[in-house]
């Protein structure tokens, strides 16, 4: 599918943000593991989530929706038998959160899954079920794996990903022995395993957080809840850079002021790079100003990588964006494809290593542009080529429908012509 966008009005618009991916994946897993019925308040829907829904299902968890609602039936820790296969899709958190809570058993299971996701970094489990005499055995796109995983202390390096860390959060507590997992400094994207942490406490089990040491208590039983999911950040922040790269009044709604969420940090850096940014009852509002580079770190906000390049080429100056190096293990190596679209519009992007600097001022110009199967790329450059005078077209914008499938409806809400073309 290709997206044809052009500059439209500049009139101030608001638009309210769709609901956090990432702490719905969390509730669905945690109401799932519980026995009984909890409802999900005002969940994302998505097809990473319907992945994660998916899988939990074939843990005997039954999830209907009705309207604005998720109603899940738990039934505690009832591993399938041997030989099931679980479809991840391309959700890297379905993946990294289930596997460790599936080798709880001794039972043998196969994951899989869509696009790159079995192409990204799997090393950190694979060296624990290793090391702890497991079965951990990928060939292609199929992992094999076999427990049993029991509690006990792990070291985990805290700069490859949070989802491990979060993975074995949610699969340690129903073990017998209590555990200890030390995060291997530097410890990044801290804030994913916080709301994790959040999660698990409104289940009903308490884990102890020193920093880079966390205890988990053993033979934890998860408690039914009522879940209410909150405006996703990484969502807002598109609009919100959509607002700045196009010099209009835009008010994004259904944001929390006090949000835990790592991609609430697109606030703070907006104003350091110079965007006038007011509190409002529901959320926040950014106004027209003149955008200046700064230095900015990714370490724990790498999915704001793509919308703050785009942003960055539309500023005077230089921006330097600091660990950015996990960017090359998503649904698509986010700093080469940035690199590559941008550059294609006149933008000006150079990485080294981890560290990638953009030189804003450039006059763009329209492009024919590709999506890369990631979903933050096309947002990005959705964004990007709203305030731009010459028409660009993204080919493969369907890839938005792996977090946001409403994302180009509501864009054109907010001024731009977007017409869609189905290939």
């Amino acid at each position: 599918m290709k997206a044809v966008i052009q500059k439209g009005r500049n009139e101030p618009a608001a638009i309210r943000i769709p609901s956090s991916k990432s702490m719905t994946h969390r509730a669905l897993i945690a109401a799932a593991l519980a026995e009984g019925d909890s409802r999900i308040f005002h969940p994302s829907v998505n097809l990473d989530t319907d992945a994660t829904i998916r899988c939990l299902e074939q843990l005997g968890a039954s999830v209907k929706m009705h309207d604005d609602l998720f109603e899940v039936y738990g039934c505690g820790l009832r591993l399938p038998s041997s030989g099931t296969l679980l479809d991840c899709g391309e959700s890297g958190s379905t993946l990294r959160f289930l596997i460790p809570l599936f080798a709880l058993s001794g039972n043998e299971y196969f994951f899989t899954g869509g696009g790159k996701l079995m192409e990204r970094p799997l090393a950190v489990y694979r060296d624990l079920f290793h090391e702890a005499g497991l079965l951990f055995e990928q060939n292609g796109a199929v992992l094999r794996i076999r427990g049993p995983l029991k509690g006990g202390t792990y070291r985990i390096p805290g700069d490859i990903s949070s989802q491990f860390i979060s993975g074995l959060l949610f699969a340690l507590p129903p073990a017998e022995e209590d555990s200890v997992l030390h995060i291997i400094p530097p410890y990044e994207s801290r804030g994913y395993v916080r709301l994790t942490e959040e999660t698990l406490v409104q289940a009903g089990i308490s884990v102890r957080d020193e920093g880079n040491t966390i205890y988990i208590p053993g033979n934890s039983r998860y408690h039914s809840s009522d879940w209410f999911v909150t405006g996703a950040d990484s969502q807002a922040a598109v609009f919100l850079a959509l607002g700045c790269m196009a010099g209009q009044t835009v008010e994004v709604q259904g944001m929390r002021h006090d949000s835990l969420q790592p991609d609430h940090q697109i606030i703070s850096i907006l104003r350091r790079m110079g965007a006038a940014i007011e509190e409002t009852e529901e959320g926040y509002r950014v106004l027209p100003a003149e955008l200046h580079g700064c230095e900015i770190d990714l370490a724990d906000c790498p999915d704001l990588g793509p919308v703050l390049f785009a942003l960055a080429q539309r500023a005077e100056g230089e921006t330097v964006f600091r660990n950015a190096g996990r960017l090359r293990f998503k649904e698509s190596d986010r700093i080469a494809a940035m690199q590559e679209e941008l550059e294609k519009l006149g933008g000006n992007l150079h990485a080294d290593g981890g560290t990638v600097i953009v030189r804003g001022g450039s006059r763009l110009h329209g492009a024919l542009l590709s999506g890369h199967n990631d979903h933050r790329i096309v947002m990005a450059l959705s964004a990007l080529a709203s305030g731009l005078d010459e028409t660009v077209t993204i080919i493969g914008a369907e890839a938005v429908n792996k977090s946001y499938p409403e994302f180009f409806s509501d864009l054109s809400t907010i001024g731009p012509q977007v017409h869609m073309i189905t290939e």
